[in-house]
């Protein structure tokens, strides 16, 4: 059986992002993924995410996305490859709703430059909004977004040239705990390791069962539509977006070298089990975002040209995971992002190579596994 000081199992965003971050380390990993690597049966589909630094949702992860954001500059100056498109971040909020707010709260606790507008200044410099002078929002020249596939791609191409082997399409059947190490048997062969990092997305309270895990996966859809002046809406002139109104939230981009806008719902969702969830989108699921996105922008085309899903793993506080085992320290989990987490990618791969290497590193409090008092 080869030997391997740690074991990824699952080769998506977060276990591409530890490989990188075992290979700066020197250490030798190996990286098991059941599908190819860049794939559209998990999270990671739909070719952009939004990276934002007045982060809405808490403060804390302010930190996290700035040592990403610093970590997705390095990865691409090395991979000399286009990763991350500044195009500023709009934060909205009609009348009632609190994400516009949020988003200044944490720029405001951490320095971070914003710009705070009402309605009346978003529809002046940017002639395509079209919402309400009561709306807010805060303005965030860092954010902009990241190119999926090239990021994937330049994580898996720099933990390669640093030691690490990347194995597609070798699914894992089950994992034991081996004295002072582990053991993993794949659908190809018998492997053990010192240390074991389990990154399996959607699949994760599966691989988990036995902790018991508080994931819940939803069914999301993705969706692309024409627009009448694609010019308007162009990356130099036009920033990504969060909408909060009554509609929930919707999210946008730019649009695309096609000259589409990509938007989709980031609230609500289908429970579903990614063995069997319908990947296919129907007539008909479209109608909300496309109808919130008309109202609040203008020349946003009823014509539908592409759609897709992916998948949420969501925790019941919509917190990450990224911990130990309680009893099993040399098995370290990342899960439960919950929708949100692409953009700490490169953060959260330093979390969990350290987690799984140093004895004396902590989780980050709000990411432990001791929030689920049941599990600890």
């Amino acid at each position: 059986m080869e030997h391997f000081s740690v074991i990824v199992l699952g080769g998506g965003t977060m276990g591409s992002a530890a490989a990188w971050a075992l290979g700066k380390r020197g250490v030798r990993a190996l990286v098991l993924e059941q599908y190819r690597h860049v794939h559209t049966m998990g999270s990671h589909g739909g070719r952009t995410r939004i990276i934002r630094h007045a982060y809405a949702e808490s403060p804390d992860y302010v930190p996290l996305v700035q040592r990403a954001d610093a970590l997705w500059q390095e990865l691409e100056a090395e991979a000399g490859d286009r990763i991350l498109y500044r195009t500023g971040g709009l934060d909205l909020a009609a009348p009632g709703f609190a994400h516009a707010r949020d988003a200044r709260s944490s720029a405001e606790q951490f320095g971070l430059p914003f710009d705070w507008l009402d309605g009346v200044e978003v529809r002046h410099r940017w002639p395509v909004w079209n919402v309400g002078d009561d709306w807010e929002a805060c303005y965030s020249p860092q954010a902009g977004y990241l190119a999926v596939e090239p990021g994937l791609r330049a994580l898996a191409a720099g933990a390669r040239r640093l030691g690490a082997t990347v194995s597609e399409e070798e699914c894992v059947r089950e994992w034991h705990l081996d004295g002072a190490g582990v053991r993993i048997g794949t659908d190809r062969t018998t492997y053990t390791a010192d240390r074991l990092i389990i990154t399996a997305g959607a699949w994760s309270g599966q691989v988990l069962a036995e902790l018991g895990l508080p994931l819940t996966v939803l069914r999301k859809t993705l969706w692309w539509f024409d627009l009448d002046d694609p010019a308007l809406f162009a990356p130099d002139r036009f920033p990504v977006f969060i909408t909060e109104s009554e509609a929930g939230e919707i999210y946008g981009f730019p649009a695309d070298e096609h000259g589409r806008l990509k938007v989709a719902a980031h609230s609500g969702g289908e429970p579903t089990d990614p063995q069997t969830v319908d990947r296919q989108t129907h007539a008909g699921e479209h109608r909300d975002v496309l109808g919130t996105a008309q109202r609040v922008l203008k020349g946003v085309s009823n014509r539908l040209v592409e759609s897709s899903v992916c998948l949420y793993t969501m925790t019941p506080d919509t917190d990450f995971i990224v911990d130990r085992l309680p009893e099993s320290p040399h098995v370290v989990i990342g899960a439960g992002f919950s929708g949100h987490g692409f953009k700490f990618a490169t953060a959260i791969g330093e979390e969990l190579a350290s987690l799984a290497l140093d004895p004396t590193a902590a989780p980050l409090p709000r990411l432990a596994l001791s929030r689920f008092s049941a599990l600890v």
